[in-house]
């Protein structure tokens, strides 16, 4: 899996241990995780970050995560993950959460891309999937922008799931894809 990643707007970089302050914000902002799940207590951010760095120690790599920051500079923006089903060789569950002034500016459809485009160029991975709660109407309308298509849900009614196949990705955007556009 690649390590970092471009877009025309971002540097998606891989997550490190100077991270634990953005990703602990994230976890713990109310706003953020609105439409994810409750937001985590601080101690319970900061063993989830510690949990992640050990992912990352193994060997392989149990996950990877990057935080997305403008590449011409400034605050960083948010986090992305992509974590390899345990259950299911060729598929992996791609998640992401922006600060709240970064959402609804496209920079979760160039993230998602990149990473789509970096992954399906070379074996092994053949899907990638995401969720995200029902009343998330930006997040269905990034799906559909990206290809994704919606999974059937035998759980209820929440949370909504996608999935990208690789085959579907290499249909709609060709080597050398050029960036989606910025809106949401």
């Amino acid at each position: 899996m690649p390590g970092d990643l471009y877009t025309p707007r971002l540097h998606l970089r891989p997550l490190a241990q100077g991270d634990e302050q953005l990703y602990c914000s994230l976890y713990t902002d109310a706003e953020v995780m609105r439409h994810v799940s409750a937001p985590l207590a601080p101690e319970a951010a900061e063993r989830a970050f510690r949990a992640v760095l050990r992912q990352l120690a193994a060997e392989p790599p149990q996950s990877r995560y990057w935080i997305l920051a403008p590449r011409e500079g400034g605050a960083e923006l948010g986090l992305m993950a992509c974590v390899p089903d345990r259950d299911e060789a060729g598929s992996a569950e791609v998640g992401l959460l922006l600060v709240v002034p970064a959402q609804c500016r496209g920079y979760a459809a160039e993230s998602i891309a990149a990473l789509a485009e970096e992954v399906f160029a070379a074996p092994p991975l053949q899907r990638l999937w995401t969720r995200h709660a029902s009343d998330n109407a930006a997040a269905t309308g990034l799906m559909r922008k990206l290809g994704f298509q919606r999974m059937e849900d035998t759980t209820g009614p929440a949370p909504v799931r996608w999935q990208l196949q690789r085959q579907v990705w290499a249909t709609r955007h060709p080597p050398g894809f050029a960036s989606l556009p910025v809106n949401c």
